[in-house]
């Protein structure tokens, strides 16, 4: 099986609220965003979901490398936001992804 880790832009508490009650991947807000508080929400999401957490943890470790230009980016503009900002990450499987793509299409 196999996990993809999206970060999907800034958003305040009530979108993501919205967010986390939808189907498909899980999300969360980060503010800070940092490596460990990033890998433990993913090893929670895991357990919940009954995924392999070894994979999973490597899909984040995976993810925070190629994307630190990125992530990098995103805190710096965090710093520039209101402080009830968030970077929403989406973790799920590709199931799940395309699960949220048809529900955008839907709507």
């Amino acid at each position: 099986m196999s996990y993809l880790l999206q970060f999907c832009g800034l958003s305040d508490p009530l979108q993501l609220f919205y967010l986390e009650q939808s189907e498909g991947p899980a999300f969360a807000g980060f503010r800070p965003v940092q490596l460990d508080r990033l890998l433990g929400w993913a090893q929670a999401i895991g357990r919940q979901r009954h995924w392999d957490l070894e994979v999973i943890h490597q899909a984040v470790i995976e993810a925070w490398m190629e994307r630190a230009d990125v992530i990098r980016q995103w805190q710096l503009r965090l710093h520039h936001e209101p402080h009830d900002r968030l970077l929403v990450a989406g973790l799920g499987t590709p199931h799940d992804w395309e699960r949220r793509c048809e529900q955008l299409l839907r709507a």
